[in-house]
């Protein structure tokens, strides 16, 4: 079985974007798995992560890091015609949005909920957390995230904007049927929900909210 060490806060919340696009590929293709929480802290301290980041899973004793190297291998390893995500056809806009989640909407969001994130770690977790991204984004994340939301038209207002315009004329990502793009988005957006109030989609991105709802009921049937 494969064993899924996934970024836990306090009170074993999993919040990390990367590492629920794993967990919404492996739930879609009904691949059993285990999760091993982790905390920021516990993932340094251990030897086995070395320089790897979560998610990180273990498989028959392979180690891999990186949700989209993680992806493209269950896809291959664990293929089932019923439940393709990724395949040929779509690697280069999988690809696509994949950098674009990673460059652009996630840096929308982590603008608005950075020092809210903090409130969801333990202590020795959330004094790491702290200095760290001091350090990444020079300034305490109270600053930056309250900086950033006194910009009204702001990147993640702007990153809705444009995902509700592209699927004005599809129900996902990629056109009618479900890909690795949809979860990818999907699970950033989770992100937000997880450790705040700061990334509720607005009424008027209906589209947006529309596939949004899409990709919850697939998930909850």
């Amino acid at each position: 079985m494969i064993k899924l060490y996934d970024l836990v806060g306090k009170d074993n919340l999993s919040f990390s974007p990367y590492c629920w696009r794993i967990k919404y590929l492996l739930n879609y293709k009904n691949i059993p798995y285990q999760i091993i929480p982790t905390t920021f802290t516990a993932r340094i301290k251990n030897n086995f992560f070395g320089e790897s980041r979560l998610p990180t899973i273990l498989d028959n004793n392979e180690k891999i890091s990186d949700s989209f190297v993680i992806a493209k291998y269950i896809e291959k390893k664990y293929f089932d015609h019923s439940s393709i995500l990724i395949s040929s056809s779509n690697i280069d806009s999988i690809t696509f949005i994949n950098n674009w989640a990673d460059t652009f909407l996630n840096k929308s969001i982590v603008q608005r909920i950075l020092n809210d994130i903090s409130f969801h770690l333990d202590e020795d977790d959330r004094d790491y957390f702290i200095t760290s991204r001091t350090n990444r984004f020079g300034e305490h994340p109270r600053d930056y995230q309250a900086k950033n939301l006194l910009i009204i038209n702001n990147e993640f207002l702007q990153n809705c904007k444009f995902l509700n315009i592209h699927l004005s004329d599809r129900t996902f990502i990629l056109g009618d049927k479900i890909s690795y793009a949809d979860l990818i988005l999907a699970g950033s957006f989770l992100w937000g929900e997880k450790v705040s109030t700061n990334t509720r989609i607005d009424d008027m991105f209906e589209h947006l909210l529309k596939w949004k709802e899409e990709i919850k009921n697939i998930f909850e049937n």
